[in-house]
């Protein structure tokens, strides 16, 4: 069995299509009589499943298990077959599932597994569910779900809500095609406490992820009215957003312009008209402050060096450039990026980053890799220095291990990275876990962490493996690095 990769979005990435591959994504909403339940969505990629011809066109046929633990415990169990629709010929499309589960408050672990019925291939992923009790005390929103289309409809299915139908978006990057972000939620308790039928405000915008400053020119208000629960569809226009990494920012705001309640969500953004690209540097005149600061030879390290502070879609240009022996392409790409992103002083803030680079691999640079390509090398530079670190190369029945604490990124507070030295040898330190929203979360760390002379009886048990031996205080410096 091939098992996933256990992030807040579960990707089955391989890039073989003999392989199944799906899109995984969990909110968590609740019923008018304050009860929570967690709605599941799966996105299949049409291409990597098998089809038969039925006489009526081409069908793939999965079974789907989900299973939520408690402890030792089966809490709830659901194994089923769902074929797709039907494909007219071999160019197929991706097709979807959405379920609806009633849980009580608690935290879960939630087992996924993915069968391809004809191809007989598997699939499964792990990850942690947190499910939150109904506040009753105050205004509230539920978990904000991205969209990719929505319409009225009458039909009787889990794809309706409300009374619309709701095709879910799986992932948060919005590529060029996109011109549109748009999303749904809930507000519950306006009836109580701002007054049934009173009106009150929502308003949306995009936020820098980094930066936390409000995108000119992006912004709306819908005006609601207090009820107990308020199903919601909203959308922002991002034709012009530029590529970069941002936050959909959501308030509601009651009739005194009081803000009740501010709640964020992260995303990509690619958008081709405002990238740089290979084409667009033939006529860029390098600096010479830059051209005399960086020898030849010197010229693809530090273009390499500009990865983990560039959006993910511009690895793959830089990767083309590495692969190639165009120093002087390199070298306006290099340049044009720092003039790009600071704009005012670019040969200073290049000046402040290599100092950064050169502290990288001088740290965390091994003999096979820079300190940039590490993963703690990466954390720094994409995030700065921790502003607390606890280091402990001894523990007993640990693996040699690092936990980082920034006390915010961006828009989000107290985020922590477990860093380990498995092999004890080399002094890479590949990252464990995070907290951090489009990093690694694992959240079994811990038996990972320990394992290297630790048995555990119980793998659905995230503290299993930590707390039973001696000198292990991993949990307590996550907590208090």
């Amino acid at each position: 069995m091939r098992h996933l990769l256990t992030y807040l979005f579960l990707v089955f990435s391989s890039m073989s299509f003999a392989i199944p591959q799906a899109f995984f994504n969990y909110k968590i909403f609740y019923t008018p009589d304050q009860k929570p339940y967690i709605v599941t969505s799966l996105q299949f990629s049409g291409g990597t499943y098998k089809y038969k011809n039925n006489g009526e066109g081409l069908q793939a046929n999965v079974e789907i298990t989900q299973v939520f633990r408690s402890g030792d415990s089966i809490v709830f169990f659901d194994k089923y077959l769902l074929s797709s629709p039907l494909m007219l010929d071999s160019i197929v499309d991706d097709f979807y599932d959405i379920q609806r589960y009633a849980l009580a408050p608690g935290v879960y672990d939630y087992e996924l597994v993915i069968k391809d019925m004809i191809s007989g291939e598997l699939v499964s992923g792990n990850q942690s569910v947190s499910i939150s009790a109904y506040n009753s005390k105050e205004v509230f929103m539920s978990d904000i779900d991205f969209i990719e289309d929505a319409y009225k409809s009458e039909a009787q299915n889990n794809f309706v809500k409300n009374g619309f139908f709701m095709l879910p978006y799986l992932t948060n990057y919005f590529p060029p095609d996109v011109n549109k972000i748009a999303f749904y939620f809930e507000v519950y308790n306006a009836g109580t406490f701002i007054g049934e039928g009173q009106p009150y405000m929502i308003t949306y915008s995009i936020t820098g992820f980094k930066s936390g400053q409000p995108i000119e020119g992006i912004f709306k208000v819908q005006r609601q009215q207090g009820q107990v629960v308020t199903p919601v569809i909203g959308f922002l226009p991002i034709e012009s957003l530029p590529s970069g990494e941002y936050d959909l920012q959501i308030n509601l705001i009651d009739k005194n312009n009081d803000t009740l309640i501010s709640k964020s969500v992260y995303f990509q953004r690619r958008n081709r008209a405002a990238e740089i690209t290979l084409t667009s540097l033939e006529d860029v005149q390098i600096d010479k402050s830059f051209q005399t600061l960086i020898p030849r030879d010197s010229i693809p390290y530090f273009l390499g060096s500009l990865m983990p502070i560039s959006p993910g879609y511009e690895y793959e240009t830089i990767r083309i450039m590495l692969k190639g022996t165009d120093t002087t392409l390199m070298a306006k790409y290099f340049y044009q990026y720092w003039v790009t992103t600071s704009p005012i002083l670019p040969y200073e803030a290049w000046m402040r980053y290599r100092a950064q680079v050169y502290y990288c691999e001088r740290n965390f640079g091994t003999q096979i890799k820079t300190g940039y390509e590490t993963d703690r090398g990466r954390i720094y530079l994409k995030y700065g220095a921790p502003d607390a670190m606890i280091d402990r190369p001894n523990e007993p029945s640990a693996y040699p291990y690092q936990i980082w604490q920034y006390y915010r990124i961006g828009q989000r507070s107290n985020i922590r990275f477990v860093f380990y030295n498995p092999d004890l040898v080399t002094n890479d330190y590949p990252l464990l876990h995070s907290e951090m929203q489009g990093e690694l979360q694992n959240y079994r760390w811990e038996h990972d962490l320990h394992k290297r002379n630790s048995p555990f009886e119980n793998i659905d048990n995230g503290n299993d493996g930590n707390s039973l031996h001696y000198g292990g205080n991993s949990g307590v410096y996550y907590i208090n690095p």
